[in-house]
């Protein structure tokens, strides 16, 4: 689990903002998000494909949108919980290399997943779509799985954290 559980977001969600009263939240996250590639270039948008724990994990940031009072804070990288490791993911560039096929079929087209910068506004009942200007190869998107459309997931980051790069092994993720 990332610095944030689900009991210490459902209280913050409850209380909201003790500064004002505000009930509309903004959530920074690392979220995983699926971009699909044909000989290594992007070819569609990017498709969110993260589970609710998942989201939680992701967490870095709760402020009140109102007033921009901080709930939540966590410089700890989400991932695996290095020291700091939030701005080394924030600020560096992917190190995982991005394939131009896949590396059992030799296929053009692929799928490639990897942590996206992301905010998302949450009222009571129901969050918005999550909101990223990042970009394939923008500091902050972190690759971690190939998967091809013919053979499935191909190729998986595992020896090292894919947002800070601490070495692992790496704490399981839930969901």
């Amino acid at each position: 689990m990332g610095q944030l559980s689900e009991g210490k977001l459902d209280e913050i969600i409850a209380a909201g903002c003790a500064s004002c009263g505000g009930r509309r939240l903004l959530f920074r996250a690392l979220l995983d998000g699926r971009l699909p590639l044909l000989a290594g270039e992007p070819v569609g948008a990017l498709t969110w494909v993260y589970d609710g724990e998942k989201f939680v994990d992701g967490v870095f940031e709760i402020t009140c949108a109102a007033c921009k009072n901080s709930l939540f804070r966590a410089d700890d990288c989400p991932r695996c919980n290095a020291a700091n490791g939030l701005a080394r993911a924030l600020e560096e560039r992917n190190r995982w290399p991005v394939p131009t096929a896949c590396p059992s079929c030799g296929g053009e087209e692929v799928r490639y997943v990897g942590f996206v910068p992301a905010q998302v506004a949450y009222e009571g009942t129901r969050s918005e779509k999550p909101r990223s200007t990042i970009e394939l190869l923008d500091p902050g998107f972190h690759g971690f799985r190939v998967d091809c459309i013919d053979c499935g997931t191909v190729a998986e980051q595992r020896d090292r954290c894919p947002l800070c790069d601490a070495p692992g092994p790496l704490r399981e993720r839930p969901g």
